[in-house]
């Protein structure tokens, strides 16, 4: 607690005697790399650096900036939520290393904070996915005190989308007044927490066979093309969406078997991870249906396909 407490101090001062051209100078190439740290104190540090920013500068000002060095606005002010996040700071050591996994736990109460350290699911390499996941599994079996009622919403005719979520709307400002909230039958996780330990033990496994599977690949890019892609750390291709992964891929074809626009097999356990993800039954349908376009348009990958089908898809 002592260490903790020394870092927090000089962090403090670091970020209170600097002038306006170092402060910018500090800042500006970690938001334009979108590289904020390899540690949660060096994000950290990165996020006392834009509150540093934030207060001595007007909106405009803000604003003008952060066109400038490209930064979203919503991110902007998920690192300055992390500065003013005081929890984080109690167990840095335990915390993980991306900013986006670290938001992921300020989300989270006091109480899931301490058993997730404890359980082992918030850890330096941890990913925001696996955290959400565990901690909407908590909420919805340990950590609601009365157990949900499931209802059956029945229509006699077809219902627009939007019409449904209007309805869905004003149900749920009904429910509110009953201490109550509507959720859909695909967020709806039973209270089964062995089946849950199950699943989160899946997950892990999937992250590292990707994360290895992911490391030569990672090695080989350029600084420029890591930044391009959003995988400026190796933990990021856990985290870009599946578009961005596959066009990594198809990059880097030349290293591997399988031709031009062909997938490796660390394409198969990206599947396998979203389909453990997702709550979406139609989302699950068609990450398997892909997989089974994938063992016809490559052959080669059929054994590695049906393994890890077998192995995470069939719970």
């Amino acid at each position: 607690m002592r260490h903790i407490c020394k870092w927090h101090t000089h962090m403090a001062s670091y970020a209170l005697f600097m002038d306006d051209s170092t402060l910018r100078y500090k800042l500006t190439i970690p938001l334009i790399e979108r590289d904020y740290g390899d540690t949660a104190a060096e994000v950290l540090k990165t996020c006392a650096l834009v509150a540093k920013y934030a207060q001595e500068h007007t909106p405009d000002q803000v604003k003008a900036y952060q066109e400038r060095v490209g930064i979203n606005s919503q991110v902007w002010l998920r690192l300055l939520a992390l500065h003013r996040d005081e929890r984080l700071k109690k167990h840095l050591k335990d915390q993980p290393a991306s900013y986006t996994a670290l938001y992921a736990v300020s989300r989270m109460t006091d109480e899931e904070i301490e058993a997730g350290i404890q359980q082992g699911i918030i850890h330096p390499s941890a990913s925001s996915h696996s955290i959400l996941a565990w901690s909407k599994n908590n909420r919805l079996t340990t950590g609601e005190a009365v157990p949900p009622w499931r209802c059956l919403v029945v229509f006699h005719e077809q219902i627009d989308p939007t019409k449904f979520f209007e309805m869905k709307r004003k149900m749920n400002e009904v429910a509110q007044t009953y201490g109550a909230k509507l959720i859909d039958e695909s967020d709806f996780i039973p209270a089964d927490s062995k089946a849950v330990q199950i699943k989160i033990e899946l997950i892990r496994e999937l992250e590292h066979q990707i994360l290895e599977l992911a490391k030569p690949m990672h090695l080989r890019m350029t600084e420029y093309e890591r930044s391009r892609a959003g995988v400026t750390r190796l933990e990021d291709f856990l985290e870009v969406d599946l578009m961005t992964f596959g066009s990594v891929l198809r990059a880097d074809t030349k290293y591997y078997e399988g031709g031009k626009n062909a997938y490796p097999s660390v394409y198969v356990y990206r599947l396998a991870l979203e389909h453990l993800r997702t709550d979406s039954r139609s989302q699950r349908f068609n990450y398997k249906r892909r997989l089974k376009q994938l063992a016809e348009s490559q052959p080669e990958l059929r054994d590695c396909i049906d393994q890890v089908v077998k192995t995470y898809m069939t719970r």
